[in-house]
């Protein structure tokens, strides 16, 4: 018995080896279809990353050029339309000189109404004891004589005092009190106040009219007749 067992073992059937061979194929072609597709997914996916960094690249690259084109086209306009000018040199004026001069001018002037208005005046006219005669000289003459006397800073005229004329002028001069005084170098900022009334140059009070107002005295007249009376002096007739 046993020895027929033991033939039964030297002598296998090849049909009994073969399913094993099989089973063990059938793995090593199920490991290696699995082995290429994931190689074919992972070629798959890396050629994706590629591609899409490429693309991106190409994008930058795209809009960069179409930054630099703009900045040109921006660049080529500026220099179109601003172009610098040209240099001017500038003259600054003198006003020190300018300054100086005026005085001078101003003093010119006025020694020519001194010297024009004793031209029209005599010995008779100007009488320091005597009114002025309005019919020789004009009022206009006599307050711009007066004007350019008080523009040299002193207490200077040429018309008589009424305290200074006779007793008959004297008491046709009604009386009043000198309130207030004025003087401006703008001619209409001058003003008087006899006896609480406010009075400007050209003006009249009581027959007296305002011819000018100096810095310290007043210049009226009465019939053509021209005196003046010290700032803030009351009169009170004889």
């Amino acid at each position: 018995m046993s020895s027929v067992l033991k033939a039964l073992r030297n002598q296998q059937s090849p049909l009994l080896q073969q399913p094993g061979a099989i089973a063990l194929q059938s793995a090593q072609q199920r490991t290696g279809a699995l082995t290429k597709t994931l190689i074919v997914v992972a070629v798959v996916i890396v050629g994706a990353v590629v591609g899409w960094l490429i693309s991106q690249q190409f994008i930058a690259d795209a809009a960069h050029s179409k930054l630099s084109a703009q900045a040109t086209e921006v660049s080529t306009t500026e220099s179109t339309h601003y172009q610098m000018g040209s240099v001017v040199s500038i003259t600054q004026p003198n006003w020190h000189i300018k300054e100086e001069a005026e005085p001078e001018v101003a003093e010119q002037q006025g020694d020519e109404l001194i010297s024009s208005a004793e031209q029209q005046a005599d010995n008779s006219v100007l009488n320091e004891n005597q009114a002025i005669d309005l019919n020789q000289i004009s009022p206009e003459m006599l307050s711009a004589f007066e004007s350019a006397l008080g523009e040299q800073g002193e207490n200077l005229s040429v018309v008589p005092a009424l305290s200074q004329l006779s007793s008959s002028f004297q008491r046709s001069v009604p009386s009043f009190t000198y309130d207030g005084h004025q003087y401006s170098s703008r001619a209409n900022s001058r003003w008087v106040e006899l006896s609480g009334v406010r009075l400007f140059e050209g003006e009249s009070y009581q027959g007296l009219t305002i011819l000018t107002i100096a810095p310290a005295h007043v210049v009226l007249s009465k019939n053509d007749q021209a005196f003046q009376q010290p700032a803030l002096e009351d009169w009170t007739k004889p």
